[in-house]
């Protein structure tokens, strides 16, 4: 409950600093493939439950994100572990871990790219 809580003020933070015109333009449909990759970057490395995440996602939409951008961005956080790296490793082995999570990393870019596709259709 402790880190819940800390997800949900770090997101209200979050909502409150990024106005839609600092959103849209760090992570909204002009700022492409570097924004997709930011936003993948930021999903890989954020331990957040997917009940938070989608309303976030969500959120970030109605603030200017590109629906690309967030694909990467929730994709990456349910498909990526770096905060779980070592608990993985442990059951998993080194090797398994990497590559899973290496796997899981670049098929994000694919998701973002289908959905980018999808949303223009």
């Amino acid at each position: 409950m402790p880190q819940f809580l800390g997800v949900l003020i770090l997101t209200g933070i979050m909502i409150a600093v990024l106005n839609p015109r600092l959103t849209s333009r760090i992570v909204g449909v002009e700022s492409g493939w570097a924004g997709t990759l930011l936003s993948a970057l930021v999903g890989a490395l954020t331990l957040i439950p997917g009940s938070v995440a989608f309303p976030t996602a969500s959120l970030l939409l109605e603030n200017g994100a590109g629906y690309m951008q967030i694909a990467a961005f929730v994709s990456a956080l349910m498909m990526v572990g770096v905060v779980t790296f070592p608990v993985e490793i442990s059951y998993f082995g080194r090797k398994a871990t990497v590559l899973r999570n290496l796997f899981a990393f670049i098929f994000t870019f694919l998701v973002a790219g289908i959905i980018a596709w999808v949303h223009t259709w």
